[in-house]
């Protein structure tokens, strides 16, 4: 497919101050591959970017990977962020809530009030269903990790389970609402959030593997993949996210 066709997108951490380090990694990844789009998708934003007729590669989230995506594309790898937990490109949710507690003490709770991003989220939803042992009374869907961390942090929730890197990134992005917040909790350990090709191009993963992975060693990308919080690369196949399927009934 020539590459000014192509799109690649690698908006799962779409915050407006990081854009510009998103698009200098990539540039770096481009210039180990040697061949794909110029710049990166930000127009069409996820879901639909995933399905693209055009898709090269993009980022998405495990849950939707194994739920509703594994004909359509071929895992290349995940990302190993720099966060308190993350091993190997893997990580836990962080449990927050608006009280210095426990999470036996908000499960207890008959009442408690749960603010979800999205019911198809692993990170916010599949993992807080996880740690909690069942659904919570109410839940609010809000829309965006951000948000979730705002609804708790303003009262109108109880507790959110927000994706680890989003968590260490608002302490930079959204400090006022995070100082008010307290870890109350962790999900299971899950892989980080997929890279994915089309597969259309799964014949290329393997040069995909290759370029992520000296991308992020390479100089040129040093201050994005600090910006990004992002450490290493970490090829990974579908049969790695398919356990998650069993972190709900």
């Amino acid at each position: 497919m020539p590459a000014e066709v192509a799109v690649a997108s690698l908006a799962m951490y779409p915050f407006t101050p990081l854009r510009p380090a998103t698009d200098q990694l990539w540039s770096v990844v481009r210039k180990h591959l040697g061949w794909g789009p110029t710049t990166l998708e930000w127009v069409v934003v996820t879901p639909e970017v995933w399905h693209h007729p055009h898709l090269l590669l993009a980022q998405t989230c495990g849950w939707p990977l194994v739920t509703a995506l594994s004909e359509e594309v071929t895992v290349v790898g995940a990302f190993d962020y720099d966060v308190p937990g993350a091993v190997d490109g893997t990580y836990c949710s962080v449990l927050v809530g608006a009280q210095d507690t426990t999470l036996d003490v908000l499960r207890a709770r008959a009442d408690v009030v749960a603010a979800v991003n999205s019911t198809d989220s692993l990170s916010g939803w599949v993992s807080l269903q996880h740690a909690w042992g069942g659904r919570p009374a109410v839940i609010v869907e809000t829309g965006s990790h951000l948000e979730s961390v705002r609804a708790v942090a303003t009262g109108r929730a109880d507790v959110a389970s927000i994706d680890a890197v989003s968590w260490a990134l608002f302490a930079e992005l959204e400090p006022e609402s995070v100082s008010l917040l307290h870890v109350v909790g962790a999900g299971p350990r899950v892989p980080c959030l997929p890279v994915v090709a089309s597969s259309a191009h799964a014949g290329d993963v393997p040069a995909l593997r290759a370029a992520f992975a000296a991308a992020v060693a390479d100089p040129a990308a040093s201050e994005a993949c600090a910006a990004l919080r992002i450490r290493g690369f970490v090829p990974m196949d579908l049969a790695d996210y398919l356990p998650l399927r069993s972190l709900v009934p």
